[in-house]
């Protein structure tokens, strides 16, 4: 039994060496792997993911103008999906409707293993959502920016409506003033 648990240990152990190792989480590396040896599994999607999330906001929105080209220039449907994921994970790397097209276009594909299908399908559903939420965003936005004119008009209203009935207050002063000098 020792030796089991002892086997067992030793295997953790060497699996979890893999993740100590470090990983060159440079740009061009980031780069290489979404454009030059793309997966075709959904591991290689997600060591490009964690890859994409290590870099900064800047860093990630300078790999989408990256892999960009690539896409257009080769039609790559892996390429394009590590896009989708690079969108999805960043608003500043373009919008829901391009990751959607980008991984329909991979959908279209017959080598596509089942696993890929479901995961593609799931991150589809999640990006149309969110482009769902985008629109009614900008819908409450537009409502909101209306009120706020309204708001502004009916500020100016009473405003003025205050001024007339300070002036006419001094207006009746005056009247007052005067009658009480004439008796």
């Amino acid at each position: 039994m020792k030796r089991i648990g002892w086997l067992c240990l030793l295997l953790l152990l060497s699996g979890c060496q893999h993740n100590l190792i470090r990983h060159d989480d440079s740009l061009t590396a980031t780069l290489k792997m979404a454009t030059i040896t793309p997966g075709m599994t959904l591991e290689d999607l997600m060591a490009f993911s964690a890859r994409f999330q290590a870099h900064s906001a800047r860093e990630q929105a300078t790999l989408c103008q990256d892999i960009r080209p690539v896409v257009s220039r080769d039609g790559n449907p892996w390429s394009g999906w590590y896009l989708a994921t690079a969108i999805s994970l960043n608003e500043a790397c373009g919008e829901p409707a391009e990751a959607i097209g980008l991984i329909n276009r991979l959908l279209g594909k017959r080598f596509v293993a089942e696993e890929v299908r479901q995961f593609a399908a799931y991150q589809l559903s999640l990006l149309q959502q969110r482009q769902q939420q985008a629109q009614q965003l900008h819908k409450l936005s537009l409502e909101q920016q209306k009120l706020q004119e309204r708001l502004n008009r009916e500020d100016q209203v009473r405003r003025l409506l205050e001024k007339q009935l300070r002036d006419l207050k001094r207006i009746e002063t005056s009247i007052n003033q005067r009658l009480d000098e004439k008796q």
